[in-house]
């Protein structure tokens, strides 16, 4: 938050401030904090896509050519992907990029997109978020059992965590107001996600 003092999406976070931690607490609070699953979330789908994004434009400025393997490897280990680096044959690291990061390159072209295609990508994100996409599916709950015969409270709707899947078509074309006007559908509610790689491949 103190790094992002202007992004909205933090505006409520909750988080837990120590202060006044000699070097020994510090260790055994960052300790405690790594074991403890409580304070272990796995990221979202959406959430890697908007970090990703947002370390783009503040390391990168925003620009592809700025994009290093190094900045890469950092945001696959934000993000909880795991990379292995092969070695060569001379006992060297392998410079074959393009193989380390082949599991997650499309999820760095969705978060390297820029300009009004961004926003769409964002504001197509809020909407899944908020259960507002074209046939969207939420996740099953359990229902609550009470007693004294009290009714169960209503329990609010969660969105299942979005994948790649309908994203991978809209990588491979190049012409951005055929992009814009997909995703311009996708957000108006005339297109669903599922129908958005049909679209894309025609």
């Amino acid at each position: 938050m103190e790094e992002y003092p202007n992004n909205p999406r933090f505006e409520t976070m909750k988080c837990i401030i120590y202060a006044g931690l000699n070097e020994t607490e510090t260790k055994l609070v960052a300790w405690d904090h790594n074991s403890d699953n409580e304070y272990r979330m796995s990221m979202t789908f959406i959430e890697r896509v908007r970090f990703i994004h947002s370390e783009f434009l503040e390391k990168c400025g925003g620009d592809k050519m700025n994009i290093t393997a190094d900045f890469r490897k950092e945001c696959c280990m934000e993000i909880g992907y795991q990379i292995e680096e092969k070695t060569n044959s001379k006992g060297g690291k392998d410079s074959r990029y393009g193989d380390l990061f082949r599991g997650v390159d499309n999820i760095f072209q969705l978060a390297f997109r820029t300009g009004d295609i961004w926003m769409l990508i964002d504001e197509i994100f809020s909407m899944w978020e908020d259960i507002g996409i074209k046939n969207q599916r939420v996740k099953k709950s359990k229902p609550l059992i009470c007693s004294n015969n009290k009714s169960a409270p209503e329990l609010k709707q969660l969105p299942d965590d979005m994948t790649i899947m309908p994203w991978r078509a809209m990588q491979g074309v190049k012409d951005e107001k055929i992009v814009k006007t997909i995703l311009s559908r996708v957000r108006s509610g005339e297109l669903s996600l599922e129908e958005i790689s049909e679209e894309f491949q025609k």
